[in-house]
C-alpha cells in the first residue's frame, strides 16, 4: 500500500507528540517521507538487520574496558574508531534524508565517540531509537540522491538510490566493521559468539 505524504506527515506528528524524549533524537521531516518499501516484510527485515547490528555494537561496549577500546597496538584502528565509524554513516544517513540527500563524506569523526566508551554508548542509544522509530512509520515510495568520493583526485559523485538499498548498505558496510572488532576484541582475550559480525549468507550455509 502507498501512503501519499500528507497522510506520512500526520503520522510523524502524531508519532512524535507521543515521544516525550527530544533529547537522544531530533526527528527530521523526512523520517516522514522514508521511502521505497512497499514490501512491509522486507522493511522489517531491514530495519531488524541495522537494529542487530546496532546491539551487537553495544555488546562489544558491554564487555570491554575503556583500554581495550581505544587501544591500537594490534596495528591499525582501535575498536573505538570502527564504532564510530559505523555510527557515522547511520548519522549521515538520518541527517540527509530530511532533504532527500545523503552525503556519506559529511562524516562527523567524532573523536570523543572513539576515544570515550561512555559517549560511544550514548550514541549508540540514540542510532538505536532512530532506527527503532522507523519501524512505527509508512513508508511512502520517493528516490533519494546519495553523494560519495570514491577516488580520492576526485570530486564526490551523486547516484540515485532508494531508502531500502541504504539501509542494506548500512547493514552490509556494518558487518564488514563488526568483523574486525570480533578480532580485536578475541585479540584482547573476549570470547565472542562465533556467528559475531558474519554475514548473515555466512551463517545460514554454515548451519546447512
Amino acid at each position: 500500500m502507498l501512503y501519499s505524504r500528507s497522510y506520512c506527515f500526520a503520522v510523524l506528528v502524531s508519532s512524535l507528540s507521543l515521544s516525550g524524549n527530544n533529547e537522544l533524537m531530533t526527528y527530521t521531516d523526512i523520517e516522514r517521507r522514508v521511502a521505497g518499501l512497499e514490501d512491509q516484510n522486507s522493511k522489517s527485515l531491514l530495519i531488524d538487520a541495522c537494529i542487530n547490528c546496532i546491539a551487537q555494537c553495544d555488546q562489544i561496549l558491554d564487555i570491554v574496558s575503556q583500554e581495550n577500546f581505544t587501544d591500537t597496538s594490534e596495528g591499525g584502528s582501535s575498536i573505538g574508531a570502527h564504532i564510530r565509524h559505523i555510527l557515522d554513516r547511520f548519522h549521515c544517513f538520518f541527517a540527509g534524508l530530511a532533504d532527500t540527500s545523503i552525503d556519506y563524506d559529511a562524516r562527523k569523526r567524532d573523536p570523543e565517540i572513539e576515544q570515550n566508551l561512555e559517549a560511544a554508548m550514548f550514541a549508540l542509544t540514540s542510532i538505536a531509537r532512530r532506527i527503532e522509530r522507523l519501524q512505527q512509520l509508512p513508508f511512502c515510495n520517493e528516490l533519494i540522491t546519495v553523494k560519495e568520493s570514491v577516488l580520492p583526485t576526485s570530486p564526490a559523485i551523486g547516484i540515485t538510490s532508494t531508502v531500502e538499498r541504504e539501509l542494506m548498505g548500512l547493514i552490509t558496510h556494518s558487518i564488514h566493521h563488526l568483523a574486525i572488532i570480533a578480532l580485536l576484541a578475541r585479540s584482547f582475550g573476549h570470547q565472542m559468539d562465533s556467528d559475531f559480525g558474519k554475514a548473515p549468507s555466512t551463517i545460514a550455509y554454515e548451519r546447512t
